[in-house]
């Protein structure tokens, strides 16, 4: 069992050497994916959008619902205005 206890007394490995760094030529295609990205203005600008038409359909729905269901359950006969 001490034999066992030995291996985590031992040094590492060296690391690799570094290798130099690549060009920037070889990252144009991260940087075209990365200038695709939509910026902070248009994510606040889409959530605003969505929240307001969120917003506008709730409030129709809420309209519609108790303009004409009311009137349906009180009126059988006629079931829309």
């Amino acid at each position: 069992m001490p034999d066992e206890d030995q291996l985590f007394l031992q040094p590492a490995d060296a690391p690799p050497p570094v290798e130099r760094r690549p060009n920037d030529s070889s990252h144009e295609f991260l940087m075209g994916q990365i200038a695709r990205l939509p910026t902070r203005r248009e994510l606040a600008w889409l959530a605003l959008v969505i929240l307001f038409v969120g917003a506008v359909i709730g409030i129709v729905g809420i309209e519609a619902f108790w303009r004409y269901v009311p009137s349906c359950i009180l009126n059988p006969a006629n079931p829309l205005p």
